[in-house]
């Protein structure tokens, strides 16, 4: 191999770093610039022969838009670290350009003599990240709006529910934005929190539909207790013609039998379950009936004792925790989907809905700061559309003046968040579903 003499060698990494399609810059530790490569002007554009020999400040810190720029550059001929990698915006008139600086020093004896500048300009690299992000998104949307589908054709009711929480959380990010709230969203976040109460009610997917919408106390359960009180009058009916019965018991036991029908229907719709009709509920679980074989069965089985006997509402434990359970579902679902790091909180915020601040809530019993704000604002917007919902299965709607004084007494016994709540009726965000 044939030694290259000094200037043979020059001449070499000068052609070399003409030619590179990857800008070049020579700086001076005192800021001038001492060499720029065709490459590097084009990607600046800036005319080589009028940055030579002038100082980097008098060209480079022109334009507010490329600070992060120049900061990189001044960073580095300041700093002791031997090089620095950074991906910056970089203007050129009206045009952005996405640019990867790598910066390192060039050494004479151990000493630095100048900071070398590469310039790599990743625009169409990071436009195609750009699109396929957003190919990604579209997916990830899509995917969300399948998965609510398949909830509002299970149940019409909790399908409106999303949908109404929906337009109520997008109503009141769009007020955050209009009043300059301190607590704003960016167009991520709004994405995300949107998404996530898209998704909250996801585990519904694995609740029974005949407890998910069960409107009474006995739900399907009732036509099965009138046809055994049918039975009930047809074994009497014959005992009375064989004469196992005088007309005087069957005419007292079928007025009774009527009369105890009569009292299961009403207390299967009504509200609150009184001591009183504690009592009779008890009082006929007790009563029972003869079969043709003479096999005494009871007027009621234990899971219609269990359900007639629900004080409050229409879920027995046992299905409350059933229904419950939705929001470990929810989790168990939406952990199985890699969301783009954007996205990574919408599994928690969606599972956390029936959260409550001062822990009573569940499934984690989490509590105060433990809580999220975005799960707060979920949680009301949860509870506010339950209470005025105008199609439950199994309640009447709350008139409004009374649902805000439901919501303000859980601020007050700590179970929400008092801030939130009161941005969020200050907003008239709700103004969306009425």
């Amino acid at each position: 191999m044939i030694p290259l003499t000094d200037r043979q060698d020059e001449f070499i990494h000068k052609s070399i770093m003409r030619d590179m399609s990857e800008g070049v810059l020579i700086i001076g530790l005192d800021g001038t610039l001492q060499y720029i490569n065709p490459a590097a002007a084009d990607i600046l554009g800036k005319n080589t022969d009028e940055l030579l020999s002038r100082k980097i400040a008098s060209f480079f810190f022109e334009d507010a838009r490329n600070d992060a720029f120049s900061q990189t550059i001044v960073d580095a001929i300041n700093d002791v670290s031997s090089a620095h990698y950074n991906l910056v915006s970089y203007y050129v008139g009206n045009q952005e350009k996405t640019l990867y600086v790598m910066t390192s020093f060039l050494l004479h004896d151990q000493k630095r003599i100048a900071l070398i500048v590469l310039l790599n300009d990743m625009t169409n690299l990071a436009a195609m990240r750009k699109h396929y992000t957003e190919q990604l998104i579209t997916l990830l949307d899509s995917l969300v709006q399948a998965l609510s589908v398949s909830i509002d054709e299970r149940s019409n009711y909790n399908g409106r529910h999303t949908q109404h929480m929906v337009q109520m959380a997008e109503a009141f990010l769009r007020w955050l934005d209009r009043t300059n709230h301190p607590w704003q969203f960016d167009d991520r976040k709004k994405h995300a929190f949107v998404m996530s109460v898209r998704l909250h009610d996801i585990g519904k997917l694995s609740v029974p539909l005949e407890i998910m919408d069960k409107s009474t106390r006995l739900g399907d359960a009732l036509a099965r207790l009138e046809e055994r009180f049918r039975r009930i009058h047809l074994l009497k009916r014959i005992a009375l013609l064989e004469g196992r019965l005088t007309p005087t018991e069957w005419e007292q036991q079928e007025q009774d039998d009527q009369n105890w029908l009569k009292f299961v229907q009403h207390i299967n719709t009504s509200g609150f379950l009184s001591e009183e009709d504690l009592s009779k509920v008890l009082e006929l679980s007790q009563q029972h009936y003869t079969e043709e074989d003479g096999t005494q069965t009871p007027y009621l089985t234990p899971q219609e004792t269990a359900c007639l006997t629900i004080r409050k509402g229409t879920l027995t434990d046992e299905e409350r925790s059933i229904m419950q359970n939705h929001v470990v579902v929810t989790q168990k679902i939406l952990d199985q989907v890699s969301f783009p790091e954007e996205y990574a909180m919408v599994p928690a915020w969606a599972s956390a809905h029936h959260e409550l601040k001062n822990g009573k809530g569940y499934p984690k019993h989490l509590k105060g700061d433990d809580i999220p704000k975005e799960v707060c604002l979920l949680t009301i917007l949860d509870i506010f559309e339950a209470l005025t919902s105008k199609d439950r299965p199994y309640k009447q709607p709350i008139p409004l003046e009374k649902a805000w004084a439901i919501l303000h007494s859980m601020a007050e016994d700590g179970s929400l968040d008092a801030e939130i709540l009161t941005l969020f009726q200050k907003s008239g965000a709700w103004h969306t579903i009425f």
